[in-house]
C-alpha cells in the first residue's frame, strides 16, 4: 500500500536557511496536494505564515503555499474562496513576471472552473498551466499539470485527450511514479467511457487492475466503479458485477475518497443487478444507496437514484410506481440543475469583483434557465415568464396562447433504441420547436419562447398570438415533427406529437397550463398525432 503524509514525506534538510527550508516544504506540499492527504491545508497555512514573517523576499513561497491552501479549499467545495485566492495570486504573478506561479495559479483555476461546469474556461487555464511550466519543473508537477489538461480535454468532449493521457502515462513510467500512474489510468478509462469509447477503455481498465495488483494497492470503490462502467458499456454485465462485488466490503465502502460515502458505487451495482434480473439484490444495494444519500445530503446522487428506482419498479411490473418515480426524477432533476447553476453563478460572482463578474454571473443565470439536453428554456423559466406575462402589469387578457406538446409513445423509442437515441430525438424535436417560435423581437415583458417541461413534454408560449393563430402554428409544428426524416435514429418507428392549444385568460399560470394539459390528453384520447384547441 502507498503511504503519503506531510509528516513522513522525507523533506530534505536545508539547514537554517529559511528560504531553502520553506521552499523545500512548499515544493513537497505541491507534490502531495494531488492526493487526499490529511493535514496538507494546515501545513500550507503554517508555511505561508512563516514565509510572511520572513519578509517580502519570500513572497513567492508564501503565495505558492496559499495556492496549495486554495486547492484544498476547492476539494472541500469552497469554490468561491479558492477562486478569489487563485485569481489574486495569478494577477500578482503576471505583474511580477513569475511564470511558475502563473502556471500553478492556472492549474488550480482549471479545476475550479471544471467543477463549476465551465469546460471552455477550464481548458484555457489548463493549457496555460502546461505552457507556462518549464521543463526543469519537478516531474510530479509536470505530470499533474499534463494530467489536468488531459482531464479537461476529455470532459470538454475532445478525443485528443487520449494522446495526452498516453504521454502522461509514459512520464509516470519514466519517473517510476506508481501512485500517479494509477491516477492516470483511472482517469483515462473514465474519460473514454464518457466519450462512449468502451472498446478503447477496456485495455486501460485492465491495465489499471493489473498495475494495482503489482503495486499491492487495493482498488477503492471509485476505481472499481470505473472498471464496472467500462464493462457495462460493453454489455458484459456478469463481469461488471464480479468486478464490483469486492467494493461491498465495509472497509472499502465506508472509506470512499470520492466524498460520496460509496453511494455512487452502490448505484452502479444496483443498475447491473437489475439488468441481470437480480431484482432483490438490486433493491438491497439501491436501498443502501438511498439511505447514504439521505444521511450525507447527496442530492445529485439521490436524484439519479430515483431514475434507477423507476427502472426497478418497471422491471418488477409495478408500472404505476415506476411512473410516479419517473416524474419525481424529472422534477427533481430540473430543480437540481437550476440549483447547481445558481450555486455556480454565486461562486463566480464571489470570485470576481469586476465587470467580468457581472458577465459571468449573467451567463450562469442564463444557463440556470436552460435545459442542458436540448438548450431550450426549462420549467423554471416558464414559471417566471408566465407570472410576468399574466400577473399584474402583464399582458392584456387573451393576447397570449400556449401550446403543450407531448411526444407520442416516446417510451417505445427509449426501450427499443436506448436513451442515447431518445436524447437525440428530443434534441431534434427541440430544434423544430425553436424554429416554430415567431420572431416577435425584444419586449419589456419577454417574447414568445419554446421550453422543455420535462421528459418528452414541451411548451410553446406565444405572445401576441390569438388561439386560432396558435392552433395553426401548432398544426404546422405537428406536421413538421411527423414528416421529419427520423429513419437514421428510429428506423421504422415513427415520431409524432399530440398538442393542446389554449389562450391565456385572466387566470393563474397553473390554471392556464392545466387547461392546456386537459386539451393535450384529449388529443391523446382521440388517437394522438393531432392538435386539439378550445378556440
Amino acid at each position: 500500500m502507498f503511504s503519503l503524509s506531510v509528516v513522513d514525506a522525507g523533506l530534505p534538510d536545508p539547514g537554517d536557511d529559511p528560504l531553502r527550508r520553506l521552499t523545500a516544504q512548499v515544493a513537497e506540499l505541491e507534490a502531495l496536494s494531488r492526493f487526499t492527504v490529511e493535514g496538507i491545508a494546515e501545513r500550507a497555512e503554517r508555511v505561508a505564515a512563516e514565509a510572511e514573517a520572513e519578509g517580502p523576499e519570500l513572497t513567492e513561497v508564501r503565495l505558492r503555499a496559499r495556492l496549495v491552501g486554495a486547492d484544498m479549499a476547492r476539494c472541500r467545495g469552497e469554490h468561491a474562496e479558492a477562486g478569489r485566492s487563485a485569481q489574486a495570486i495569478s494577477r500578482w504573478a503576471v505583474e511580477n513576471e513569475r511564470p511558475f506561479l502563473r502556471a500553478r495559479s492556472a492549474y488550480v483555476l482549471a479545476s475550479i472552473f471544471q467543477e463549476l461546469g465551465d469546460s471552455a474556461t477550464a481548458l484555457e487555464h489548463a493549457i496555460e498551466a502546461v505552457d507556462l511550466l518549464d521543463d526543469d519543473a519537478p516531474a510530479e508537477l509536470r505530470i499533474d499539470h499534463s494530467l489536468r489538461l488531459a482531464d479537461t480535454l476529455g470532459q470538454h468532449g475532445d478525443a485528443s485527450a487520449s494522446l495526452r493521457y498516453a504521454d502522461v502515462l509514459a512520464l509516470t513510467h519514466e519517473r517510476g511514479d506508481a501512485r500517479r500512474e494509477l491516477v492516470v489510468l483511472n482517469n483515462w478509462a473514465y474519460i473514454e467511457t464518457l466519450l462512449g469509447r468502451f472498446d478503447e477503455a477496456l485495455p486501460i481498465a485492465q491495465q489499471l487492475e493489473a498495475r494495482s495488483a503489482d503495486f499491492g494497492e487495493t482498488l477503492g470503490v471509485g476505481r472499481l466503479d470505473t472498471l464496472g462502467r467500462v464493462l457495462i458499456g460493453l454489455g458484459r454485465l456478469e463481469d461488471a458485477e464480479a468486478v464490483l462485488l469486492p467494493g461491498l466490503a465495509p472497509e472499502l465502502l465506508d472509506s470512499s475518497t470520492d466524498g460520496d460515502a460509496g453511494a455512487d458505487f452502490l448505484l452502479t451495482l444496483a443498475e447491473v443487478r437489475r439488468r441481470l434480473g437480480d431484482l432483490h439484490g438490486a433493491r438491497q444495494v439501491l436501498d443502501d444507496c438511498v439511505a447514504r444519500c439521505e444521511r450525507h445530503g447527496l442530492t445529485a446522487i439521490r436524484v439519479r437514484a430515483r431514475q434507477e428506482q423507476a427502472e426497478l419498479h418497471a422491471a418488477q411490473g409495478d408500472h404505476r410506481a415506476a411512473f410516479t418515480e419517473h416524474k419525481l426524477f424529472h422534477e427533481q432533476l430540473v430543480e437540481l440543475q437550476s440549483a447547481q447553476r445558481d450555486a455556480r453563478a454565486r461562486a463566480v460572482q464571489a470570485m470576481y469583483e469586476t465587470s467580468e463578474a457581472r458577465r459571468q454571473s449573467r451567463r450562469y443565470r442564463e444557463l440556470s434557465l436552460r435545459d442542458p439536453l436540448t438548450g431550450l428554456y426549462n420549467r423554471r423559466h416558464i414559471d417566471e415568464q408566465l407570472i410576468r406575462l399574466l400577473g399584474p402589469g402583464g399582458l392584456p387578457a387573451a393576447s397570449a396562447s400556449v401550446a403543450l406538446v407531448d411526444l407520442d409513445h416516446f417510451k417505445r423509442v427509449n426501450d427499443t433504441f436506448g436513451h442515447d437515441v431518445g436524447d437525440a430525438v428530443l434534441r431534434r424535436v427541440a430544434g423544430l420547436l425553436q424554429a416554430a417560435v415567431p420572431a416577435d423581437g425584444a419586449r419589456a415583458l419577454g417574447g414568445s419562447f419554446a421550453a422543455r417541461m420535462g421528459g418528452e413534454e414541451f411548451l410553446l408560449v406565444l405572445v401576441d398570438t390569438a388561439p386560432p393563430d396558435a392552433a395553426a402554428l401548432a398544426e404546422e409544428l405537428r406536421t413538421a415533427i411527423a414528416g421529419h426524416a427520423w429513419e437514421d435514429l428510429t428506423g421504422a418507428v415513427p415520431v409524432t406529437a399530440s398538442i393542446g392549444v389554449t389562450g391565456a385568460a385572466d387566470e393563474t399560470p397553473a390554471a392556464l397550463l392545466g387547461r392546456a394539459d386537459a386539451l393535450l390528453y384529449r388529443a391523446k384520447a382521440q388517437g394522438r398525432d393531432r392538435v386539439v384547441t378550445d378556440a
